[in-house]
């Protein structure tokens, strides 16, 4: 008879139970039929010093070129990898074309010739072989050469300001090259290749572009986010290798 009677804090636990288990179970179904993006990785014991990952991000919003990535190890020690990262576009069957970017954290790239050790003024001395352009100018050089690389700059970029004297001594070789072309006929060249190169004043003219004097040029006509960038125009259309 005892076991039949009920009580008001049976009563209550009963309740509580019951709201417990309801809401459980709502939200493991919806836990079920809900979609997560998992950005963990977690690796069992490995004898290999290196480990490869391939991985694949898309970010309609975001370029790759700045995406950052962080290894955090079991104890919580957070280690930016980026600089070790190689990025590439690929199609949409999965097929790895050229990479139109670049890591803007990469240590492994020179910024200038150290071997050119004359300054920006002693190269000017003799005139400035590396040709400035404009909006105008620039559309006009894409015509009228074949092969065009450009300095795309700015004034107040230490980095820029470091590149210059290496850039002008480029400008400074190809206009040499260009000189001799056009005196001497090379012995592994055909007359057919000589009339061609005769008609080329430059093998490759060297220019650069003010990107704080032409705004407009730079970020909208020829989309530029990072200086310098150095950009090779292949009869007047953008290389496909990237910059």
């Amino acid at each position: 008879v005892d076991l039949m009677e009920g009580s008001k804090r049976g009563s209550l636990l009963s309740y509580v139970v019951l709201f417990t288990m309801a809401t459980l179970f709502l939200l493991e179904t919806r836990a079920f039929f809900t979609k997560s993006l998992v950005a963990n990785l977690a690796l069992d014991r490995s004898d290999d010093p290196r480990i490869r990952l391939n991985f694949n991000i898309t970010m309609l919003d975001l370029k790759c070129d700045w995406a950052v990535i962080d290894v955090v190890s079991v104890l919580g020690t957070d280690q930016n990898v980026t600089a070790h990262v190689t990025k590439w576009n690929i199609d949409s069957e999965g097929v790895r074309k050229a990479y139109k970017g670049r890591n803007r954290n990469q240590k492994d790239i020179d910024l200038y010739d150290e071997t050119v050790i004359e300054t920006l003024e002693e190269l000017h001395a003799n005139g400035e072989d590396a040709v400035e352009l404009n909006m105008e100018t620039l559309q006009f050089a894409k015509n009228e050469n074949d092969f065009l690389f450009v300095d795309f700059y700015a004034s107040w970029c230490s980095h820029c300001r470091d590149l210059a004297p290496t850039w002008e001594k480029l400008a400074e070789l190809m206009v040499d090259a260009g000189e001799k072309l056009g005196k001497q006929h090379p012995e592994d060249y055909t007359d057919e290749d000589f009339e061609a190169a005769e008609k080329v004043e430059l093998p490759v003219m060297i220019a650069k572009v003010d990107c704080v004097k032409n705004h407009e040029l730079c970020n909208q006509q020829e989309d530029i986010r990072a200086y310098p960038t150095l950009r090779l125009f292949v009869d007047g259309e953008r290389w496909s290798g990237g910059d």
